[in-house]
């Protein structure tokens, strides 16, 4: 059975018969270091007729300042449990952790890992420095921009400057395993591999970067599960294709190489290149110095395009993904610095990739047309710029 209630409804105030808020009583005076109290008497609430909010004037509130403590969750209070302003609690701060050294390395390290960050334990390894720049002669220098990583390795002072960056971009390791691996190919018995490839994984396999399955294979020779010379080959080809594709061209490109160059360039060099355009593109420092100046007037995307086609030219394997990487980085259209190419000769360059027309002559027509944008204006106010003329006062 269900029962229903009539809907009460409140008649409001008439206007004539509004009543007056009472003005709130003035605080009592108090101690300084009695607490102020934070909630108004109940007899106070209660008191209060309510009003509405046109007619009752705010009351004022004078605030003192209330130090607020919380009390612990097993606190057994006058309050039933309740928190207190009342009632203080101190909280203490964990301890320091400890400073000793982990008995063992982190999970996910492998032993030595953590060594590699150890300032004290880097600090060891005596710093390698640039060979004398005494009887060396600009041509001879200036080759190694051109050489691949067999041709550097044997030329001294070539390997002693690409030991130099590597060991600035914390890859030494690299060509220090790849020498292993040549001198592992001279053993001549087993034992003497085995012995030489176990002393060389214990010293640095950690820091070799070799895919499993070769670290496997040189793991299988150095316990005497397989001690054969062709196990060695894919560790040797991997670091091989490393120093070639990704660190040697680093190293062309790099600050420390370029300087040591720039040591050895002879001021006529410098002074061709008023004359002949091709002789300042076709020179690593002055190539280097033009980069610089284009970068200062923001127009540097035309010379990096230039130096990824020509670099794609004279590559051994290209590829139509490596062209299309080209395209997308600098030739796509609404990219940020697009190098703007004319309409047919961007068509017809995307065309050949598309179809996977893939050779030598693929950017010959951009390189073409960025070339004679170079030279008509960048390569004018280059040579009449502080950074060339700052170059030549430092040459002999």
């Amino acid at each position: 059975m269900s029962m229903c209630f009539p809907l009460l409804r409140s008649r409001p105030l008439s206007k004539k018969t509004v009543v007056p808020a009472e003005p709130p009583p003035p605080p009592d005076p108090e101690p300084e270091h009695q607490e102020a109290a934070v909630t108004a008497p109940e007899s106070e609430q209660h008191s209060r007729p309510s009003t509405s909010k046109e007619d009752t004037p705010l009351p004022t509130v004078v605030e003192s300042p209330v130090t607020v403590e919380s009390s612990p969750p097993n606190s057994t209070s006058s309050t039933g449990g309740r928190l207190s302003v009342d009632e203080r609690r101190i909280i203490k701060t964990p301890p320091p952790p400890s400073s000793k050294a982990l008995s063992r390395p982190p999970l996910g390290l492998p032993p030595d890992m953590d060594l590699i960050f150890d300032k004290e334990h880097s600090g060891n390894k005596a710093e390698l420095e640039l060979p004398s720049t005494d009887g060396l002669d600009y041509p001879r220098a200036a080759s190694w921009s051109s050489c691949n990583v067999n041709e550097i390795m044997h030329d001294a002072l070539g390997k002693q400057v690409f030991r130099c960056f590597l060991a600035q971009a914390l890859a030494e390791e690299n060509m220090t395993f790849w020498e292993k691996c040549e001198e592992f190919k001279k053993c001549k018995d087993n034992d003497a591999l085995q012995a030489a490839v176990a002393d060389t994984m214990e010293s640095m396999g950690t820091y070799v970067n070799v895919s499993a399955p070769a670290r496997a294979k040189l793991m299988e020779v150095a316990k005497g599960t397989k001690v054969d010379k062709k196990m060695i080959e894919p560790a040797s080809k991997e670091i091989y294709k490393l120093l070639e594709n990704d660190q040697l061209p680093r190293f062309r490109r790099s600050e420390l190489y370029l300087g040591f160059l720039e040591k050895l360039l002879p001021r006529s060099y410098a002074e061709k290149w008023k004359l002949n355009f091709e002789a300042l593109l076709g020179n690593q420092v002055g190539r280097h110095y033009f980069r610089r100046f284009l970068i200062s007037i923001h127009a540097e995307e035309n010379l990096k395009f230039w130096e990824a086609a020509i670099e794609f030219k004279h590559s051994k394997n290209k590829s139509a993904a490596m062209a299309r990487s080209i395209y997308d980085q600098f030739l796509k259209e609404g990219i940020p610095n697009e190098v703007f190419l004319p309409h047919g000769v961007r068509n017809n360059l995307l065309r050949l990739i598309k179809e996977k027309e893939i050779d030598g002559t693929l950017f010959d027509d951009s390189i073409k047309y960025v070339e004679q944008v170079l030279r008509n204006d960048p390569y004018v106010r280059f040579l009449q710029s502080d950074t060339y003329k700052d170059l030549l006062s430092r040459l002999q």
